[in-house]
């Protein structure tokens, strides 16, 4: 191998750390300026006001059709509706109800039905906790090059067989949903928002030629596409979390033995020991003979109750002023 050969490969290899660092350099430009705006997004997650009690949230997979279904073998409507319901789990404002492997959960409680699983060892049916809202969501878009560019210099020395090649290529991704709170007992739709976020990313190009072989190679910094998706799901979050703000919370009695009430909230709830809750049995539920819907629940206040202690899963209170209350009745502020 000559020493004009080696000597070009000395000078690649410069180059290419060169362009390395460059490139990490500029990847953390993009995420403390040009990712500015997710910087801000995630100082507003981190000091949401959280809605209290806390709403239960069930989050079920997203839509996604066609081209945006899978991407690289990924399911992006399960995968994104995970995330969500990561993220909003990691708020610590609401309670979180997974519903995108309801399928997997209900074969496992089918087989204890069926005999399979032994009835003290496997789940018992009819024990998934009840959600308030349901957030649906779209896949509008999920592009993870939905704009390149890219520029390449090269240069030739007089004389000597040698040419140098550096380059930059860019590219930017973007993600949109469409999410829809949705009431669990009327169907209703309480609201619908349209998140959107885009982030981008770059990297370098470099080569030299020779008479007798080219060498060249690239350095890339990390695909966009989740930092875009990860932005999206932020929005949406807030967006969740405002609609939901002013959502009338309500437990019930599970049992009263005495002067001894038992809850079904507890500690994930958000209600504290010493806080007085009213208490209402319902009078009359008025349905709509047309449509089925349930138009309303006529309730009447029976009187309150304090809460004494909060276990993991339920809360235990007691009545005031000698109030009569049964199972079932509910329990709000």
């Amino acid at each position: 191998m000559s020493k004009l050969f080696l000597t070009a490969l000395v000078i690649l290899a410069t180059l290419l750390a060169s362009a390395s660092g460059v490139a990490a350099r500029k990847d953390l430009k993009d995420r403390t300026v040009s990712d500015a705006d997710a910087q801000a997004l995630s100082q507003a997650l981190a000091s949401l006001d959280c809605p209290r009690p806390k709403p239960r949230v069930a989050i079920y997979s997203f839509n996604a059709t066609g081209k945006l279904a899978a991407f690289e073998g990924y399911n992006v409507g399960d995968g994104l509706a995970a995330q969500l319901a990561t993220e909003l789990t990691r708020t610590g404002c609401f309670i979180v109800l997974d519903r995108t492997g309801l399928g997997s959960l209900l074969r496992e409680q089918e087989l204890t039905l069926a005999g399979v699983v032994s009835r003290e060892t496997g789940p018992a049916a009819g024990r998934l906790v009840g959600a308030e809202v349901l957030i649906k969501g779209t896949i509008t878009e999920f592009e993870p090059n939905q704009r390149g560019r890219g520029l390449k210099l090269g240069l030739g020395l007089p004389n000597v067989p040698l040419g140098v090649r550096i380059g930059r290529n860019g590219n930017r991704a973007q993600v949109a949903l469409d999410l829809s709170i949705v009431d669990a007992t009327t169907g209703q739709v309480r609201s619908a928002h349209r998140v959107a976020a885009n982030a981008v990313s770059g990297g370098w190009t470099i080569g030299l030629d020779h008479e007798r072989g080219s060498i060249g190679g690239d350095a890339f910094a990390k695909s966009p596409l989740g930092r875009a998706s990860r932005n999206a799901l932020g929005q949406g979050i807030l967006h969740i979390a405002e609609n939901l703000s002013g959502l009338p919370w309500r437990s019930q009695i599970v049992d009263a033995v005495g002067e001894t009430l038992y809850l079904n909230a507890g500690l994930a709830s958000g209600i504290e020991a010493g806080e007085t809750y009213r208490v209402s049995t319902v009078v009359r539920t008025l349905v709509d003979p047309g449509t089925g819907l349930l138009l309303d629940r006529v309730e009447q206040v029976v009187g309150e109750v304090r809460i004494l202690s909060v276990q993991e899963r339920y809360a235990i209170a007691e009545p005031l002023a000698g109030i009569q209350v049964q199972r079932g009745d509910y329990v709000h502020p």
